[in-house]
């Protein structure tokens, strides 16, 4: 058994107009599309919701580096559209007949990547963090010691609320 294509998404909530071209290139060599339409748009749309079904579980072969595909695609996506704000997240896999949570990144250019540059949360499909039973028996434990224990800075919602309100800021309001 080897490691099996899973689906990863990439919410763009906005994207300086410069940096669009390196961005679109590297979502079309990555295999995105925009959601629901089968292929890529000529240009990226604020708002937007764009996957890949063909996405790696595990190292990148693609890249050559031995890096995992998630951790490579979060700092390609830094790289090229640092004043980008987004939240990027893989379905959940299977390697080697073992099932892999998902994992999940956010940017937002006033705040940088989320949880950091190498670090990804553990999401289902849709993008929902998931916390292991051990990271919630730890934090409970933490606060029963006393300690204050910042569910905002462990999951990121910091990042969400500026995510959803710059997506939100481009949507037109209905008549």
């Amino acid at each position: 058994m080897g490691n099996e294509s899973r689906r990863a998404y990439l919410h763009l909530a906005t994207c300086p107009a410069d940096e669009q071209p390196q961005l679109h290139a590297l979502l079309t060599d990555r295999g995105f599309c925009e959601a629901p339409a089968p292929s890529m748009p000529p240009q990226l749309s604020d708002d937007s919701l764009y996957t890949c079904d063909t996405f790696p579980v595990g190292t990148d072969e693609a890249a050559g580096s031995g890096e995992f595909a998630h951790t490579t695609m979060v700092r390609s996506l830094v790289e090229r559209a640092p004043g980008a704000s987004w939240r990027f997240w893989s379905g959940i896999g299977y390697a080697d007949g073992i099932q892999v949570m998902g994992e999940l990144n956010l940017h937002h250019p006033a705040l940088g990547p989320f949880p950091g540059p190498h670090d990804c949360l553990g999401c289902d499909d849709e993008g929902r963090v998931w916390l292991s039973v051990a990271t919630v028996e730890g934090l409970l434990q933490r606060s029963a010691a006393g300690e204050a224990v910042d569910l905002a800075a462990i999951t990121g919602s910091q990042w969400e609320v500026l995510i959803s309100q710059e997506a939100q800021a481009q949507t037109p309001p209905r008549p």
